[in-house]
C-alpha cells in the first residue's frame, strides 16, 4: 500500500469544485494519472508488458488507475505476485530457475537457454509515487 501525505489542501480544493464540473474533472484527472503512470513505468519494460497492463476506468463520480496481472505474475517464495512489486520495491541478488521447464529461455539478439541465471538485484523505483506527485502538481495548476 502506498500512502501519500500532505493531501489535505488538494482534497479541500476538490470539495470546492462545482458539482457540474465534477464529472469532467474526474475524467480529466483519471486520464492524467493514467498517462503519468505509463510515462514513469516506461523505463522499466523489456517487452512492454508492464506498460500495457496499466489500465484506467472512469464512472460518473469515480476514476481508478491500476496495474493488471495479465502476464505479470511470477512465482516468489511459493506465491504468485505481480512483478510490478519488484520494480517498485527492488530485490536482493538471487538465482532464477525455471519452475516447470528444464531451462529458461530469453532473447538477447537471439534465443538463449540456461538452467539458471544469477540476478544481481535491483534497488527499485517508486514510479507510482512519481506519477501521483506529477498528477497532484497538475491538479493544483
Amino acid at each position: 500500500m502506498i500512502k501519500i501525505s500532505g493531501l489535505d489542501d488538494t482534497f479541500k480544493m476538490l470539495d470546492e469544485i462545482d458539482k457540474s464540473y465534477a464529472s469532467d474533472f474526474i475524467k480529466t484527472t483519471t486520464q492524467k494519472a493514467y498517462e503519468n503512470l505509463k510515462f514513469f513505468a516506461k523505463p522499466h519494460h523489456v517487452d512492454g508488458t508492464l506498460e500495457r497492463n496499466i489500465r484506467h476506468k472512469v464512472k460518473s463520480n469515480a476514476g481508478i488507475v491500476w496495474i493488471a496481472d495479465d502476464n505479470m505474475l511470477t512465482s516468489w517464495h511459493g506465491k504468485e505476485i505481480n512483478y510490478a512489486e519488484f520494480v517498485l520495491f527492488g530485490s536482493k541478488a538471487h538465482e532464477i530457475k525455471p519452475n516447470n521447464k528444464k531451462a529458461l529461455r530469453f532473447s538477447l539478439g537471439g534465443f538463449i537457454f540456461s538452467k539458471s541465471v544469477h540476478h544481481p538485484g535491483y534497488k527499485g523505483d517508486d514510479f507510482i509515487k512519481k506519477a501521483i506527485q506529477k498528477t497532484l502538481t497538475q491538479l493544483e495548476r
